[in-house]
């Protein structure tokens, strides 16, 4: 029997490989036109609670234009940070489209970061209003470090007003993003958003609403990481109202409970937007609400990317199974 090997990529390893952010906003773009065209497989993310704050979720796709498919099973636990521990921790598998066997494994924390900061960003070059002067975002964790990278290759002349409960926090980030983005440390995450053309709110999982979606401006974009968090009128005050995918958006709803009465409004997906088969902004001064859950696409899709760098490079353990 032939021997079959699979490639580690341990976290440092998917470092190591380094892949140019802007290189992950054009993959992430490129996979939502596949969405958006029906080119791909994404069935909604299953998974189990073991505790009320925190998800344990595995995440398939399978994108047939580039022959690349696997399979995320990763954790949330917005607690871990009492025990100096990632608030989302996972493994990434590749598999062979033509023998169905396990080609890699890698460390998710960091291609989550990434695909879904892209996913964010993208969605802002399609939905934002057209001059995009000031960026709020809210929270300044792993989330908000990689919102910040990659909304500023989108936005390069936005100031991005950062929120944390840590004023340290936004200090760390500040220094991380000094040569690529301006950064402003705002106290109050009211101002920061009244303030805003796009808000992103790239906090641990809210139970309480924390932000009234009456701060936004007219001619605005919120892009909250988490469903929760935001009071009601988000889905009914807004002009606009999209997900990723609708599809997962309604079984996650359905299994988690709803933190909105009315979510009727969803007009679609972003990728219809993008592809054309939707009119996004239809006026300048509409204030638009986007929930992008993840895209398991996505994962594939930079995972694949990231595993073809460590081959070029030789970087991670070849192991024989």
């Amino acid at each position: 029997m032939a021997t079959c090997a699979v490639r580690w990529l341990s976290r440092s390893d998917v470092l190591a490989a380094a892949l140019p952010l802007a290189s992950a906003l054009e993959v992430v773009e490129a996979t939502l036109r596949d969405h958006g065209n029906g080119a791909f497989e994404n069935p909604p993310k299953t998974g189990v609670h073991p505790q009320h704050d925190a998800f344990i979720h595995a995440m398939a796709g399978w994108l047939p234009r580039q022959k690349r498919g696997g399979v995320k099973w990763v954790a949330g636990y917005s607690s871990n940070y009492k025990s100096g521990l990632p608030n989302i921790t996972g493994l990434m598998v590749l598999n062979d489209p033509e023998t169905g066997l396990p080609i890699c494994v890698m460390d998710a924390a960091y291609l989550t970061a990434v695909r879904t900061s892209a996913a964010s960003a993208i969605t802002s070059k399609y939905l934002a209003p057209s001059n995009v002067d000031r960026i709020a975002v809210i929270g300044a964790g792993l989330q908000g470090l990689y919102h910040v990278k990659l909304m500023s290759l989108i936005h390069p002349s936005a100031e991005f007003q950062v929120v944390d409960i840590d004023p340290s926090a936004v200090d760390r980030l500040a220094n991380q993003v000094s040569a690529e983005a301006r950064v402003v440390h705002v106290r109050e995450a009211e101002s920061a958003i009244r303030a805003a053309d796009v808000v992103v709110t790239a906090t641990s999982r809210l139970e309480e609403v924390v932000f009234q979606f009456g701060w936004m401006k007219k001619a605005s974009l919120v892009l909250p990481v988490h469903v929760r968090g935001w009071s009601q009128d988000i889905t009914t005050a807004s002009d606009a109202l999209f997900t990723d995918d609708v599809e997962q958006f309604t079984n996650f709803i359905r299994a988690t409970g709803s933190p909105y009465e009315d979510l009727s409004r969803v007009r679609g997906s972003v990728s219809s937007v993008i592809v054309g088969k939707l009119t996004g902004r239809s006026s300048n001064s509409d204030r638009i609400a986007v929930f992008n859950l993840g895209l398991a696409i996505h994962d594939v899709a930079i995972a694949a990317e990231i595993l073809s760098l460590a081959e070029r490079q030789n970087i991670g353990t070849v192991v024989a199974y």
